[in-house]
């Protein structure tokens, strides 16, 4: 469903697994802005974790996870300043993949190496790395 809708939804879609066909804002689903707000808040760490977890993921803080979790799967959230967020998916093979904006799913970071560590990855120009949370995609709501 990524490849065949994949300009229809973001990297907060891939993310969490779940296909919207909107390009998925953190909050947007579960109503901290209006359907149509892009960006449904300020591109910071701390208002994007917090609508994603008002969005139904779940926070597992700055260390990067070593096995996958119980239910679900983590994703690692990142800031382009003042500019746009962008989420990493770690696969079951415990690498990480990604899909910026309305591209293709990549598993590769800017300089073409394999994800083991997104804190420690090339996703320029978002800079700055803010943490890890848990999503389980039936628990959560985008939109």
């Amino acid at each position: 469903c990524f490849e065949t809708k994949q300009r229809e939804n973001n990297c907060y879609n891939y993310g969490n697994d779940v296909l919207t066909n909107t390009f998925a804002q953190p909050g947007r689903g579960s109503g901290v802005c209006s359907h149509s707000s892009r960006p449904c808040v300020p591109n910071t760490c701390e208002d994007v974790r917090s609508a994603a977890e008002s969005d139904g993921l779940v926070w597992a803080g700055t260390t990067l996870p070593t096995v996958l979790p119980p239910s679900g799967h983590y994703v690692s959230l990142h800031i382009w300043p003042r500019s746009n967020f962008h989420w990493i998916r770690m696969d079951a093979n415990m690498t990480w993949s990604h899909k910026p904006g309305g591209s293709p799913v990549r598993d590769r970071d800017n300089n073409g190496k394999v994800i083991t560590d997104p804190g420690a990855a090339d996703f320029s120009p978002w800079t700055k790395h803010c943490g890890y949370m848990r999503t389980l995609p039936s628990n959560v709501t985008l939109y």
